[in-house]
């Protein structure tokens, strides 16, 4: 009976496969490269910075407009960094300071990263989850230019 289990649930795990792959290729291998450990650290208030890989993309092709913080239920907390960065020039997103919102919480987080393509397409990648550290005698540190 476990096994018949283990089964179905391989095979309803390889359905759900597919369509990530088409959206994958819908965003031209756009893929986030940084972080993609779970479970590291941010402090709040510290420098990070989001890098990825710009698949088969052509310059001017893609440009990320904004990051995201999501708490665990995948629901905004606040936006970490907005602007336009070309990833097949730059493959980073300049540094940016971990802001936990306004009522700042230990806790677990993911990003969500905001890609437009040229032909007016929206795509979206979301990071592995981290855990957001509040420690109320840290404050925000100047982030080195990128």
């Amino acid at each position: 009976m476990r096994s018949l289990i283990f089964v179905l649930v391989l095979l309803a795990s390889s359905v759900f496969a597919a369509p990530l792959d088409k959206r994958q290729d819908a965003c031209g291998g756009f893929r986030i490269t940084s972080p993609t450990q779970s479970g590291l650290q941010w402090t709040h208030g510290q420098c990070y910075q989001i890098s990825f890989d710009a698949g088969n993309n052509s310059a001017g092709a893609l440009q990320v407009t904004s990051v995201d913080l999501l708490d665990v239920a995948g629901n905004l907390v606040k936006t970490q960094w907005s602007g336009s960065v070309d990833p097949a020039l730059q493959g980073y997103v300049p540094f940016f300071n971990l802001d936990l919102g306004p009522t700042p919480t230990t806790g677990t987080y993911s990003f969500r990263v905001n890609v437009h393509t040229s032909g007016g397409a929206t795509c979206v990648r979301n990071t592995v989850s981290i855990t957001g550290i509040f420690n109320p005698n840290s404050g925000f540190v100047p982030c080195p230019a990128s």
